[in-house]
């Protein structure tokens, strides 16, 4: 049986080394897992962060047919609350989920302007792309400085 504090913990390790290799930059868990002062499940330590970005690993794919139908669909559930924690810390909402054997998928608010493959759910503001090819062409801005 797997646990899933430990399945969590792993995909944000597996992001954390994902955003490094990207970025160059050192992202770590955030301390207690969101719970205090610092919301969300990665950062980077010591900046201003620019994104609040969660991390979801489930059994199965998040976006189906549901997410037109059935408010309690993972994934609508997953972002409404990204972005509301992003709101409440004054960044953007930056939500990294991935089904078992499958890749990490990305959402953001920011439509891709360099990628033609991607999802956007207007009803959700969500723009979603997979998350290397995300990560690889479209250029960021990870902090607003120390």
């Amino acid at each position: 049986m797997v646990n899933s504090r430990q399945k969590g913990a792993k995909a944000e390790m597996l992001v954390a080394v994902m955003l490094t290799k990207y970025t160059q930059l050192p992202f770590e868990q955030t301390p207690g897992s969101g719970s205090g002062k610092i919301k969300g499940d990665l950062y980077l330590k010591n900046k201003i962060n620019k994104y609040l970005i969660e991390v979801k690993f489930y059994r199965d794919d998040a976006v189906t047919t549901k997410v037109f139908t059935n408010k309690s669909n993972n994934f609508v559930q997953w972002w409404a609350k990204t972005k509301l924690q992003a709101a409440n810390m004054k960044q953007e909402p930056l939500l990294f989920f991935k089904a078992n054997h499958a890749q990490f998928f990305v959402s953001t608010v920011q439509k891709p302007q360099k990628l033609e493959q991607y999802m956007h759910l207007p009803w959700l503001g969500a723009y979603i792309c997979l998350a290397e090819q995300w990560l690889e062409h479209e250029p960021q801005e990870w902090t607003h400085g120390n």
